[in-house]
């Protein structure tokens, strides 16, 4: 149990940080795309709105504000610019003097890429160059300018930005998990203590209301052996009797909790089922019950024996205890794959203001007042619960067609 859940803290721990340091670095490397890109095309505006040629002074706009270029940094750019008739598909002029890396035949390649995309501005890549470019057609119509840009070096920096903080996250996780698996046992210390608390008090609790009722017992007998039964007695016996049932339910349940590693073996789901329902048979025939079986033969799943058989005993007793009178009880092991589902239903009044799943609540009972004629403490079910979580599988409750089911599935 402890392991468990150390193992939940630092599941549920890591998935939150996961997901914190994804929207983070999402965000921020979302935002620096955005900006080169805001970037790059504010210095191209800038360039078409002079008619393709470098300006004077060059005012770019990015997401903290205006920027101008230097007298020197403005020769790093790489760009050229060419107008071309959109009837006749002529260039007109090129200007290649802040690209003279690029040839002509370069810059007419770049110039059918850039037209190909058929958008008035976006990138393209080509060479192992990332270039961005712009359309600006003239008033007229007749004529279309086309400024391309050599954009590798602010978008290889935004790449290389998202690897660099790809790596920083990872290294964070590492440590993160280092620091979890290291402080956990501190952090759910707290929780461990309270639960060590909670069952010393119910197995302490349980062994000393065994004298008292032991001694009620007995006297009880004295009374009758002395006086003769009578209503008084009986009810006296069955009070202690219940009573005692309920301290061992407790003390399971305690001892369930303890057992961090319980040893699971093959075990056969078919017999144990079979031997299981046969037991309860005779007690459904006589509350007059119909009972109905079907069985899959040749189940095999990992548990314990002892353990499973208490757990299909729990939901077969469940089902007779509070099925309807007249009703029918129905008991069905079936494979699904790998897995087996053994389902236990019985008639039941169907209620719109009932949780099922809080059946599975220690000491719940659908009758608030817990003065039902059914003589349960609600804590069965809970017991269930528990042996199907050491078992590794998953149990489950819904209401339909007035038959409410319990389905277990290992």
């Amino acid at each position: 149990m402890i392991r468990r859940l150390k193992i939940k803290f630092i599941v549920i721990a890591s998935l939150a940080m996961l997901l914190a340091l994804i929207v983070v670095l999402g965000v921020v490397n979302g935002v620096n795309y955005y900006n080169s890109k805001v970037e790059i095309f504010s210095v191209i505006s800038r360039i078409s709105e002079n008619h393709g040629h470098m300006p004077e002074r060059l005012e770019y706009r990015s997401m903290i504000g205006e920027t101008i270029l230097t007298d020197e940094s403005r020769f790093t750019l790489r760009f050229f610019s060419a107008v071309k008739n959109e009837k006749t598909g002529e260039v007109i002029e090129m200007d290649r003097g802040h690209a003279a890396v690029f040839s002509e035949g370069d810059a007419y390649r770049y110039l059918a890429k850039a037209e190909e995309r058929r958008t008035d501005e976006g990138f393209f890549y080509e060479d192992n160059t990332i270039l961005a470019f712009q359309k600006t057609e003239s008033e007229d119509g007749e004529r279309a300018l086309y400024v391309i840009l050599d954009c590798s070096r602010q978008l290889w920096a935004t790449k290389n930005f998202l690897k660099f903080s790809l790596y920083i996250g990872l290294i964070s996780m590492l440590f993160l998990l280092f620091f979890l698996f290291v402080f956990s046992k501190r952090a759910v210390a707290p929780i461990v203590e309270n639960m060590e608390k909670q069952k010393t008090f119910i197995t302490n609790a349980g062994h000393e209301l065994k004298t008292p009722l032991a001694i009620i017992s007995a006297n009880t007998e004295v009374l009758e052996m002395m006086e003769g039964k009578n209503e008084w007695t009986e009810s006296t016996m069955e009070q202690v009797k219940r009573m005692n049932e309920l301290i061992a339910h407790l003390i399971t349940l305690s001892k369930l909790q303890e057992k961090d590693e319980i040893v699971l073996t093959e075990v056969s789901f078919t017999e144990i089922t079979d031997k299981v329902a046969a037991e309860f048979r005779v007690l459904a025939e006589k509350n007059q019950l119909t009972y109905e079986t079907e069985i899959a033969r040749d189940r095999i799943v990992k548990a314990d024996e002892a353990g499973l058989r208490e757990l299909v005993s729990i939901l077969l007793d469940n089902a007779v205890k509070y099925c309807t009178e007249g009703g029918t009880v129905r008991v069905s092991l079936e494979a699904k794959g790998h897995s087996s589902i053994l389902s236990v239903s019985n008639t039941y009044p169907e209620n719109p203001d009932v949780d099922y799943n809080r059946f599975f609540d220690r000491f719940y009972r659908e009758d608030k007042s817990h003065n039902s004629e059914k003589k349960g403490f609600g804590i069965g079910l809970s017991m269930a619960q528990h042996f199907t979580e050491i078992f590794n599988g998953k149990i489950s409750v819904h209401h339909k067609n007035g038959m409410i089911t319990f389905s277990v599935i290992l």
